[in-house]
C-alpha cells in the first residue's frame, strides 16, 4: 500500500486499512470526535514523509484542535456558516482548483497521464508533486453556503482532483445518500461535468463515486467501496 490508513480491526485484533492513493474519494458518516481525530492524526504521519502539503476546513469550535499538529503540513480554513462567513471557503476552493489545473498542465507537457507514474519519477522531476488531501469537516455545512457556485467548486475538486493526485475525504453526522442530489439541485450545471466524466446516465448518488467509512453506536465500522450499496466488510472500531 502506497498511503495506507488504519479503520479498524478484524476479529483477530489486526488492524485492517485501505490504500488512500486508491481512494480518491473518502466518506466518514456518524463518526464521533475521537474516531475522526485518530483519522486525522494518521494523515498528519502519513502526509509528514512526503512534505506535503493537505487542505482542512472546519468550524471555529474545532479550529484549535485540528491545527495542533507538529509537522505543520496543513493549511487551515475556518468554516462559520451560521456567521455567514464565505471568505474562507471562497479562497480555500479557488486554491484547490488552482493547484488541480497547474498539476494539468504539467502532466499533459511531461506527457504522463498517469499521476502514479509522475509520482513514482518525482525523484527525476524539476516539479514535484506528492498525494494531497482536502479534508472538510462538515460537508453539509459546505453544501447548503451561499454562493452556490461553491459546490460547483467542490464537485470539481472531487471529479478532477483524484487524477492529480488530489484527493477528498469528508464527514458527516448524517448518511451521504441524497448528497450528490442536493449538490446538483443547487447547481444543476453539475450534470453536464457528471456525464462528461461517466458517461449518460450519469451517477445519481455520491456513493457511486466514492467508498464510504460507516461507524455505528455497537463500536462497528462498516466499509463500502465505491458503487457497492451493500455493507459487506465490517471490522471493530479501533
Amino acid at each position: 500500500m502506497l498511503i495506507p490508513l488504519i479503520i479498524g480491526k478484524n476479529s483477530n485484533g489486526e488492524n485492517q486499512r485501505i490504500d488512500l492513493s486508491n481512494t480518491p474519494l473518502l466518506m466518514i458518516s456518524y463518526c464521533e470526535e475521537e474516531q475522526l481525530k485518530n483519522i486525522f492524526s494518521q494523515l498528519q504521519y502519513l502526509s509528514y514523509p512526503f512534505k506535503q502539503n493537505d487542505y482542512c476546513i472546519s468550524s471555529k469550535r474545532k479550529f484549535d484542535e485540528w491545527k495542533l499538529n507538529i509537522h505543520n503540513i496543513f493549511t487551515f480554513y475556518k468554516d462559520e456558516p451560521e456567521e455567514g462567513n464565505v471568505k474562507t471557503r471562497v479562497k480555500l476552493l479557488k486554491l484547490l482548483n488552482d493547484e488541480i489545473s497547474k498539476r494539468e498542465r504539467i502532466l499533459k507537457k511531461k506527457k504522463i497521464p498517469d499521476f502514479k507514474r509522475y509520482y513514482s519519477l518525482n525523484t527525476w522531476q524539476i516539479e514535484k508533486f506528492a498525494f494531497q488531501f482536502f479534508i472538510i469537516d462538515d460537508v453539509w455545512d459546505l453544501i447548503i453556503s451561499k454562493p452556490k457556485s461553491l459546490g460547483l467548486s467542490l464537485m470539481r475538486v472531487i471529479l478532477y482532483g483524484p487524477e492529480v493526485g488530489i484527493h477528498t475525504i469528508f464527514t458527516s453526522s448524517l448518511s451521504y445518500r441524497n448528497l450528490l442530489q442536493q449538490i446538483v439541485n443547487i447547481n444543476p450545471v453539475i450534470t453536464k461535468d457528471l456525464q462528461k466524466k461517466y458517461g449518460i446516465p450519469e451517477p445519481k448518488r455520491i456513493n457511486n463515486l466514492g467508498s464510504e467509512l460507516i461507524f455505528t453506536a455497537e463500536n462497528l465500522v462498516f466499509y463500502k467501496q465505491a458503487g457497492s450499496m451493500d455493507m459487506d466488510r465490517m471490522y471493530f472500531v479501533k
